[in-house]
């Protein structure tokens, strides 16, 4: 794989807004890279391992340098918290 990578969101049932909307089963896409523990319970931080697409993107691209990655998705609420995840998708870049 080939660096930058584009990642498309997929997402059924929820819709997808800007942080800080409040929409009933409405969110906005984190990306987790080799995040191994995440207190669902909580705001999801941010970091170089967690992507915030706060403004409500539904893609990216992102520079992965050659290694071994789990990336994972997460739809979090208004406040960051989780409202949906995916298991963790081994890829190689």
């Amino acid at each position: 794989m080939n660096s930058p990578v584009f990642i498309q969101f997929g997402l059924s049932g929820k819709g997808v807004a800007p942080a800080g909307i409040a929409i009933e089963n409405t969110g906005h896409h984190h990306l987790l890279i080799n995040v191994d523990d995440l207190d669902l319970s909580k705001p999801i931080p941010s970091s170089k391992n967690h992507l915030h697409f706060g403004g409500g993107q539904t893609e990216t691209s992102i520079d992965l340098p050659p290694g071994k990655y789990e990336l994972q998705l997460v739809l979090g609420d208004m406040y960051h918290v989780c409202l949906l995840y995916t298991s963790a998708l081994p890829t190689k870049a």
